[in-house]
């Protein structure tokens, strides 16, 4: 126990749904599973959260410098119980690698239980986490980190819901008089990555034609559904008290346009079909279903089992055994875990949808597989627009060694716990070949083996890369994307690029000169591919 550090920074319980945040690391083991074991007096069963860890924390890297796990000892939890009205106690179970298990009890005074109406706990809540937000500051400006610092703050601060909206017409009587004509409303998650980015790209459209749109999200630090009300006079963020609140206010706007982006993160997911249906009967509003993933089709999202393996859509037999016991993606939001109900609910909305739009034709089909009563005819193929990307290309120069790079935020389902394998494979044959991230991973690898660049700007990627002296890139992502964003900008620097045989990227990969389609997803076998894939681009002539 010792040699076990760790901290809750913040729990949060909101009638069935968990989530919170902190750090654990080990000083010589790495940790291969955590999970919250929540005790209800009602049941007197231990029901299981487990949480996503590995992730990034600087202040507890710099706090505890002498130990190189620290760094990447952060995890954040979220999901839902079947039931946590009696709630008794909360511990914390870690699996070391060596098998040891370890309980830790969460102290009361960790866990902040709030409803709707427990206007008191929000403000608990927020100071908790404001005063998270600040400790972790004094470590960045110790290390005169301001940008970082300035970062997370805004992130933060611009998140949150401003208010609360009390009543439908509170909503209403926002709009000026032109304002709430034909309005585009978009229901999309609220956690970055590609669906933001094209969801604003989307609101910027809206914007321009002179109207305003309304996001319908969720915030997930406070478990709060949330508005973010757009135009080119307004720019606001309210929480609200429920679905029928929106539908109410909508009874009475003049809604031109409804977009599914994505419903990842939504607590009670499966009364999202059912509300986009009542409000398309209720405005007359076309529908539009965007697949930026697959929670359309499971609720693990990136279509990962219970393995952490993409599953390929199996039979329904396959998936009613694993998804009682899948943890990835927010698969436990939906408490019932039933596959035949979910297509059920989600295949109505796809049923009275006016247009479903599939970035990639890898999407399009795996859509179809799942719901073999949708027509090719049915889905447009629409590959999002990169007008962004930067002309500056990337002088490769350093070529005799092989230099693996890697692009992005790396958490498990981009690949992270493949580049672990991949870097233990390396240490294992004592090459000189190196990894570097460019950007974050989640995961503790060899220091002499992979080192990481830190988050970065998109117009910042091009001198990262030149300055890194990579020379082979690898997209390890271990579920079928529906685009990638990485991928294409990489392909746009004319780089060479390596990925797994599924999804969007294998699909462009085909017709790309300077792509590799990897045959296999063994770390050994990966590493012979890119070892001679390094030799075909630079060394045979």
């Amino acid at each position: 126990m010792s040699d076990l550090f760790w901290t809750v920074d913040s729990l949060v319980v909101k009638d069935n749904v968990l989530f919170g945040f902190g750090w654990i690391f080990h000083a010589h083991y790495d940790i291969v599973s955590l999970r919250f074991r929540v005790m209800s007096t009602e049941s007197g069963m231990p029901e299981y959260i487990y949480a996503d860890f590995g992730k990034p924390r600087e202040d507890v890297g710099r706090m505890y410098h002498r130990h190189s796990k620290a760094l990447n000892s952060g995890y954040v939890v979220f999901g839902a119980l079947p039931d946590a009205k009696y709630l008794d106690s909360i511990s914390l179970e870690c699996v070391l690698e060596n098998g040891a298990v370890i309980e830790l009890s969460v102290p009361s005074s960790k866990i902040i239980c709030f409803s709707n109406e427990h206007a008191k706990n929000k403000k608990r809540l927020a100071f908790r986490q404001v005063g998270t937000l600040i400790k972790r500051g004094f470590y960045l400006i110790r290390s005169g980190n301001f940008s970082s610092l300035l970062d997370k703050t805004k992130r933060y601060m611009k998140g949150r819901p401003q208010t609360a909206l009390q009543r439908p017409d509170d909503l209403i009587a926002l709009f000026a008089r032109q304002e709430g004509n034909h309005l585009c409303l978009i229901l999309d998650h609220d956690l970055g990555g590609g669906a933001n980015h094209y969801r604003e790209r989307l609101v910027d459209s809206v914007l321009r034609d002179g109207r305003s749109a309304i996001i319908l999200t969720y915030h997930v630090t406070t478990l709060s559904y949330m508005l973010i009300v757009r135009n080119k006079r307004l720019n606001l963020r309210y929480s609200i008290p429920n679905l029928t609140f929106l539908l109410e206010a909508c009874a009475k706007l003049s809604v031109g346009d409804i977009i599914y982006n994505t419903a990842v993160s939504f607590v009670k997911p499966d009364e999202i079909p059912q509300f986009l249906i009542k409000l398309k009967t209720l405005t007359s509003a076309p529908l539009t279903v965007l697949a930026h993933d697959f929670y359309l089709v499971c609720p693990s999202h990136f279509l990962l089992n219970h393995e952490g393996r993409y599953c390929q859509i199996p039979d329904t037999a396959v998936c009613a055994s694993c998804l009682p016991k899948n943890r990835y993606g927010f698969a436990t939001l939906f408490t019932e875990r039933d596959i035949s109900k979910w297509r059920a609910i989600w295949g109505s909305l796809l049923a009275v949808a006016d247009e479903i739009v599939t970035f990639s034709h890898s999407t399009a089909q795996l859509l179809m597989k799942a719901y073999p009563q949708i027509e090719s005819s049915q889905i447009f193929i629409k590959p999002h627009q990169v007008e962004y990307f930067t002309d500056k290309m990337v002088n490769i120069q350093q070529t005799a060694a092989l230099r693996i790079g890697v692009v992005g935020h790396v958490g498990f389902h981009k690949g992270a716990a493949f580049i672990q394998l991949l870097s233990k494979e390396i240490r294992h044959r004592g090459v000189d070949i190196k990894i570097v991230v460019i950007g974050t991973i989640e995961v503790s690898c060899d220091p002499t083996i992979v080192s990481q660049t830190g988050s970065y700007h998109y117009d910042e990627l091009p001198n990262l890369i030149n300055a890194s002296g990579v020379n082979i890139m690898l997209f390890p992502s271990i579920w079928p994307e529906t685009f990638s964003y990485v991928v294409q900008e990489l392909m746009h620097m004319d780089l060479p690029v390596a990925s797994f045989n599924f999804g969007a990227p294998a699909e462009r990969m085909i017709s790309y000169p300077k792509g590799l389609i990897l045959a296999s997803m063994d770390a050994a076998h990966v590493l012979d591919e890119l070892i001679l894939f390094h030799s075909k681009i630079y060394l045979a002539h």
